[in-house]
């Protein structure tokens, strides 16, 4: 450990991601869709992401730098603020001052920036930490934005603290400077992707059409235009009182739309505070850094009046003896407090309930009070956001790799195009009117631009319903207004999309359907249904919710008479096709036999008898089907469909749910043991082996032949080439909770190697450089080539987790 490193009072846990600081790969083209938009030069440029839960988010990255950007869901930009960065001053009694940014690129050309390598940066959700080399002091920084367990104020509030820690290890007093720039920047700027890329073709898939791939891209392309919003009128101002100064930077502009209009940024400080409301954002830099190297220290008034982009600086002087140590603390805030989305739809976003519009910008600087807030309360936020990752961090059941997966991933919470309301501005809600309900979702992707997409959450529900169950219940009950709406009681695919109406016109999905039924188009997959009763049994058996299960009752009834009605040969088992994979009757009865049982519960549970023996008659009927034309002897496992032995990797994703609440298996259990053992051989081992162990680490192949070769046909859309990282958590969690039920220490080794092949592919591997952009599939044999980067289903990382144990809880009372 180096000199810096031991002398930090930052306790960076030891599972924190870390790469050095601005060291970045240039990744190549690997992208399998179909316009290939988010496989940039910049992919590999990520960090923390900050800003609450549906407050607009951006991400501080690696490179020290403010981007990418996802300030409105649908509208994800890899744009950079060169204006936004930190800057140290540094003078000892006896030597010249020097001035350096705290940023390795993207910053104005005035400005002396790191090199590459001069420093760590380190990520743990919700905390990041950068130690910076080339000082003469020590000098690290920590940042986060208050994401709390069970907190729905704080983890709201777009508001990011930045905390800087300098120690002065030498025997000369040091006069130090830290200061803050940011311009008044623009809400959506240029998107900075890609939508002229070529997308990769692979050997044995099928070939991407020129002409629809273009359309494709123009279409995202459209789609993106749809959602900008101009921001105009920009004026700077400061306040100062006490030990404590802001500069306000807002919009006022009629030509503004409403999303904008008097919205505002914040930076602020607290301790020896100077500022300069306005130097020229549009300019070099040279202003700005002049007037600090000079002063060490800001002039308290503008020297720009008339830039086009105003940028504010503030910064924070410490005279440092020998041996001292200081905390130097900043805040940025942000107030856009309406999203509105392309069908015109606005929407107040979840923290206008703790902070609420004024009629006019003169009426108040939210943002101020916001920052402020942040200056005053920042101990406590810590302090909660520590207690709650500590659970983790500090639990020695779990390894290093999985404490640092299951914080990490949690980014795409609120980077995922996240979404939480206030209240619809400009009609009645249609769906999800509930008194106190408020609706939420994450993006699927930026490529699949749908809503809190139900068959993906699936697998990602978990970290909901342990950190921010509230969410959890209000989005289920809007699935729940989703299927008494439909004709035939149907469960969609999503609450919609942003470049549509969302919470008003479900399942875009749907619209891409030419088999749909117009005017009440709905997906006709045979997952959904079960899934919704699922994802319900499990929230009410977590949170004990009888009042959320009476008032889901009848969409969960509805859903099982519509699934029984897709039962066309009397099985029990349905016949449509679930996930775009064709015939994979396996696999839909699983979670259909897992769905039932869980209803009868909830039935006896509300006294609704009849729907119990239902369901159990149902239940009865499609085990034995499922035995019969499923189970095959010679191989040792539960075979894709009657007709085909192929293997399937998320087949008994069913079971997992039944695992999770000690409900009795699905099927036999000796023979459920015999086909994880050989889903980890067939399809897990036997890939792609990048360390040399002779043990495959990339996840669990989607589907494959016995020769291992991929199931070619099983798919529509080539999904048996890929493994999926999500399906892969789930399978560890699956063969972590069956070896731990069964006493199978070998099973449980197997999921957690299982699940280290998808974080070390994830986050170790800087050839692929997917951190903080996991995606939802990569190539079984070519891990850098990979589909749907930033998705919403690794999260079932959470899983994985949980199944060695629940941190929230203690042992004794574990399911």
């Amino acid at each position: 450990m180096n000199r810096l490193a031991s002398s930090l009072k930052f306790g960076i846990p030891a599972c924190a991601w870390n790469h050095s600081l601005g060291e970045r790969p240039v990744t190549t083209a690997g992208t399998r869709d179909v316009a290939g938009n988010l496989d940039t030069p910049a992919r590999a440029k990520k960090g923390m992401p900050l800003g609450g839960i549906g407050a607009g988010n951006f991400m501080f990255n690696l490179c020290g730098t403010f981007g990418p950007w996802n300030m409105k869901p649908g509208r994800y930009e890899e744009r950079f603020l060169p204006q936004a960065a930190f800057h140290l001053y540094e003078k000892l009694s006896e030597g010249h001052p020097t001035l350096r940014t705290l940023a390795t690129e993207d910053v104005l050309p005035a400005w002396q920036k790191l090199s590459p390598g001069q420093g760590s940066y380190h990520a743990l959700f919700p905390r990041g930490w950068c130690i910076y080399e080339g000082f003469q002091c020590d000098v690290s920084l920590q940042f986060f934005s208050p994401i709390i367990k069970d907190n729905y104020c704080e983890t709201s509030l777009p508001v990011a603290i930045f905390l800087f820690e300098v120690h002065n290890p030498t025997d000369q007093p040091a006069d130090i400077a830290v200061m803050f720039t940011f311009p008044n920047a623009p809400y959506t700027g240029p998107h900075g992707l890609n939508f002229g890329a070529e997308t990769a073709s692979q050997e044995g898939e099928p070939s991407q059409d020129a002409e629809a791939t273009t359309g494709m891209k123009k279409m995202l392309e459209q789609m993106y235009a749809e959602l900008a919003s101009q921001r105009g009128g920009l004026t700077n101002q400061a306040v100062h009182s006490g030990d404590r100064g802001f500069v306000v930077m807002s919009a006022d502009d009629p030509q503004n739309p409403p999303e904008t209009q008097h919205s505002q940024w914040c930076i602020g400080a607290a301790g020896s505070v100077s500022y300069n409301p306005a130097w020229d954002g549009a300019g070099d830099g040279s202003d700005i850094w002049q007037e600090l190297i000079e002063n060490g220290r800001l002039t308290n008034r503008t020297n720009s009046h008339t830039s086009g982009l105003p940028a504010g600086a503030i910064a924070l002087n410490a005279t440092l003896q020998p041996g001292e140590r200081q905390l130097l603390p900043f805040v940025l805030s942000w107030y856009f407090p309406q999203v509105e989305f392309s069908s015109g739809t606005r929407w107040w976003r979840k923290y206008t309930e703790f902070y609420p519009p004024g009629q006019t910008q003169a009426d108040s600087y939210q943002s101020v009070d916001i920052a402020r807030e942040a200056l005053q309360n920042y101990p406590q936020w810590l302090h909660a956001v520590e207690s709650w990752t500590g659970a983790i961090t500090t639990n020695p059941a779990y390894p290093d790799w999985l404490k640092q997966a299951a914080l990490n991933e949690l980014y795409y919470s609120t980077f995922g195009g996240s979404f939480w309301e206030n209240g619809c501005i400009t009609k009645a809600k249609k769906f999800g009117a509930r008194a106190g309900q408020q609706l939420s979702f994450v993006m699927e992707c930026q490529e699949y631009r749908y809503a809190d997409t139900l068959d993906v959450r699936h697998h990602a529900s978990r970290s909901n319903r342990d950190l921010w169950p509230r969410l959890e219940r209000d989005i289920l009950l809007a699935y729940a207004d989703f299927i008494i709406d439909n004709k035939v009681g149907a469960c969609p695919h999503d609450a919609g999309s942003p470049n549509g109406d969302p919470f008003f016109v479900y399942d875009a999905y749907a619209q891409w359907d030419p088999h749909g039924e117009p005017g009440n188009r709905y997906t006709h997959w045979s997952e959904f249904s079960p899934k919704f009763i699922q994802q319900s049994y499990a929230y009410w058996a977590k949170a004990g919710d009888d009042a959320f299960l009476r008032d889901v009752w009848p969409a969960l009834v509805r859903s099982f008479e519509y699934q029984k009605s897709t039962d066309t040969d009397g099985d029990g088992i349905t016949e449509m096709k679930s996930s775009e994979y064709r015939d994979n009757k396996f696999f839909n009865a699983v979670l259909w036999i897992g769905s039932l049982q869980m209803l009868e519960k909830i039935a006896l549970h509300l006294g609704e008898t009849a729907i119990a023996v239902a369901a159990q008659q149902e239940y009865t009927k499609a085990r034995a089907s499922a035995e019969q034309q499923f189970w095959n002897p010679d191989l040792g496992y539960y075979q894709f469909n009657a007709e085909k032995p192929d293997l399937m990797g998320d087949a008994l994703i069913g079971q997992l749910y039944v695992d999770a609440f000690g409900l009795p298996p699905t099927l036999t259990p000796e023979r459920i043991t015999s086909h994880y053992r050989q889903v980890f051989r067939r399809l897990v081992a036997a890939l792609l082996d990048t360390d040399g162990d002779g043990i495959g680490n990339v996840g669990v192949a989607n589907v494959l032949r016995l020769d291992g070769s991929p199931a070619v046909g099983d798919s529509e859309f080539a999904h048996e080439f890929e493994v999926w990282t999500g399906v892969s958590y789930a399978l560890a969690a699956s063969l972590y909770h069956w070896g731990k039920q069964i006493g199978d220490g070998a099973l449980q080794a197997e999921a957690l190697l299982t699940g280290w092949g998808v974080y070390q592919t994830t986050w170790h591997d800087p050839t692929n450089a997917y951190w903080f952009s996991t995606p939802e599939a990569w190539r079984i044999d070519a891990p850098g080539v990979s589909r749907a980067l930033m998705y919403q289903r690794p999260r079932a990382v959470w899983e994985l987790l949980i199944a060695i144990h629940d941190p929230f809880v203690p042992h004794s009372k574990e399911n």
